[in-house]
């Protein structure tokens, strides 16, 4: 969790953000529940330092980025990182200590998402993307593909060709796909030095598990 001393406007948005998901019209599966907001809030902080970037701006965005929440199997799911940049202004303005910041959040926040296929514009929103997509690899990742599948009813692989040798990959119906359809393309896209090291790491540990995984399965 990122320094409150360093940033005094820390618990003040945490607390809000709280109430704000116990009110929300979806109720969130577990791989963006408020665990996740703040695994990627500790990465941006870590690597704000790291890339000499606005430390406020990335940790800010980071807690902001899943501000609105919608199940990936809905309609409004590609939408919602700029919907979420929509709100963020007020919610700056709202919390004392982030007002001037209000427009740099909101870019980051806009251009994180995979699906909402925006592209960074600012050293603090590839630090936020970058933050947002090391959760979606590694350990944490293997979990939170299966956990998000299981939102929505997905299987966790085709029973009789769980590798997808023989038909099109569709990871709405299995979560297995998943990995192929989008994470492990994830790497190749990190916009800084402090990601790229990472991702690395977790794309090793993620091929490790897959590799495990199809020994088993035969």
């Amino acid at each position: 969790m990122p320094e409150t001393p360093a940033l005094p406007w820390f618990q003040t948005l945490l607390a809000r953000l709280r109430s704000h998901f116990a009110e929300e019209p979806f109720s969130r599966d577990s791989a963006h529940d408020l665990g996740h907001i703040l695994r990627v809030a500790r990465l941006a902080e870590v690597m704000a330092r790291e890339e000499g970037a606005n430390l406020q701006v990335c940790v800010a965005a980071a807690l902001l980025h899943d501000l609105v929440y919608r199940p990936k199997n809905h309609p409004e799911s590609p939408l919602t990182a700029q919907m979420a940049a929509d709100l963020v202004p007020r919610w700056c303005r709202e919390t004392p200590g982030l007002e001037a910041l209000a427009d740099q959040v909101s870019a980051a926040v806009a251009t994180h998402s995979w699906s909402g296929g925006g592209a960074p514009a600012s050293l603090e929103a590839e630090v936020v993307q970058d933050a947002d997509r090391l959760e979606a690899l590694g350990a944490v990742g293997v979990a939170r593909v299966f956990a998000t599948g299981a939102s929505f009813g997905a299987s966790l692989w085709h029973p009789e060709d769980p590798w997808a040798d023989d038909r099109p990959l569709d990871d709405k119906a299995y979560s297995l796909d998943h990995f192929e359809r989008k994470l492990l393309k994830l790497a190749e896209g990190m916009k800084t030095p402090a990601g790229r090291r990472r991702a690395a790491d977790r794309q090793a540990a993620m091929l490790a598990y897959l590799g495990a995984l199809r020994a088993e399965l035969g």
